[in-house]
């Protein structure tokens, strides 16, 4: 079940009460949803949109750790441990959801536990991504953007006639960051893939991938011509 939110691994009844839980909120592009470092304990089930997960290294350089869509909670670590936020959340665009309470979500997952295993297989896919991508670390750079924008574009992207469409503000050094590489290298390699065709871009950041097989063919180590 990879790439499924929250929201869709629930059943119907216990998906439905927790939509229920809070109340409605909302953030503007680029807005902060959580300070890394914050010791508030509320959590966020985002709705509409999606948000950016960003984390300080011991250098104090940010790395981008995640990107989540609609149907998926942010912030719940904090909630259920009362430990200080280990992550910065930013919105990427306009964001709608539900803002939770600590102790409404820390009640409601000790009466619904099943809550409790889907977001820890939620998270599993996330550190098994995370797995995938440092197996890639021998491959050229072309290779490794190029997985990094193809499971991008098959979980927060959407389906047009000109092919896929990824609408998310993502710097070079974000991209960069989630493939473990310097951004002028993946900078570098995006001007590759973009060169040969295999993604296009627009003025607002928007990355169009018109044929998502051959984006697969060099994520699997063929050769860009």
């Amino acid at each position: 079940m990879s790439g499924v939110s929250l929201l869709e691994r629930l059943s119907d009844r216990v998906a439905g009460a927790l939509l229920e839980l809070g109340g409605p909120v909302g953030y503007g592009s680029g807005e902060i949803v959580f300070s890394e470092g914050g010791e508030d304990g509320h959590a966020v089930l985002v709705l509409t949109g999606a948000v950016k997960v960003r984390a300080t290294d011991e250098a104090g350089d940010s790395a981008l750790l995640a990107v989540l869509s609609a149907g998926n909670l942010v912030g719940e670590m904090a909630a259920l441990d009362g430990q200080p936020r280990s992550a910065t959340v930013v919105a990427c665009g306009a964001v709608t959801g539900r803002l939770i309470p600590q102790h409404q979500l820390l009640d409601f997952v000790d009466f619904h536990r099943e809550v409790l295993v889907e977001l820890f297989r939620v998270r599993a896919d996330q550190v098994r991504w995370a797995n995938e991508l440092r197996r890639a670390m021998p491959h050229h750079a072309a290779t490794r953007i190029a997985r990094v924008l193809g499971h991008l574009v098959r979980h927060h992207g959407s389906r047009t006639t000109a092919g896929w469409t990824l609408d998310l503000p993502l710097t070079n050094v974000e991209l960069a960051s989630i493939a473990g590489m310097k951004s002028r290298t993946a900078e570098k390699a995006f001007s590759r893939l973009r060169d040969a065709g295999v993604v296009l871009t627009s003025t607002r950041r928007a990355v169009l991938v018109p044929d998502l097989p051959r984006l697969d063919l060099i994520a699997a180590g063929h050769d860009l011509p």
